[in-house]
């Protein structure tokens, strides 16, 4: 039986990343392995130090696949929310500037108002 040596060219927290990385991997004829040190099926398997996911190929294989994981993380998009407001978005409905303050006072001095002339007898 012929065993390969494997090499880690990858390590992430996030799993889903790291088996799009495998698939990606393996569309280009890169076999990959996951090892997910957070699995504890497997004592003495996993590094119990370590918490992500590892991605392991054929040691012959780690300057391509490596290149491959640069390029696709480079392509992944950002997520998160845009850094400045489309161009064309006008401010949001709403009360703006002071007019909230004022619009407090006035409710406050006549909810006053309605409690004072309640305890009047």
């Amino acid at each position: 039986m012929i065993t390969m040596e494997t090499r880690s060219v990858y390590e992430t927290d996030d799993e889903v990343q790291a088996l799009a990385l495998q698939e990606a991997l393996e569309r280009e004829g890169i076999a990959a392995v996951l090892v997910n040190h957070r699995d504890t099926a497997y004592p003495g398997i996993t590094d119990r130090l370590r918490h992500g996911t590892e991605i392991r190929v054929e040691a012959d294989q780690v300057d391509k696949a490596t290149q491959l994981i640069r390029e696709f993380i480079a392509a992944e998009p950002v997520e998160g929310p845009p850094i400045a407001p489309p161009p064309d978005s006008g401010p949001a409905p709403g009360l703006r500037g002071p007019s909230w303050l004022i619009t407090t006072l006035i409710f406050l001095g006549l909810l006053a108002a309605t409690a004072y002339f309640l305890n009047v007898k």
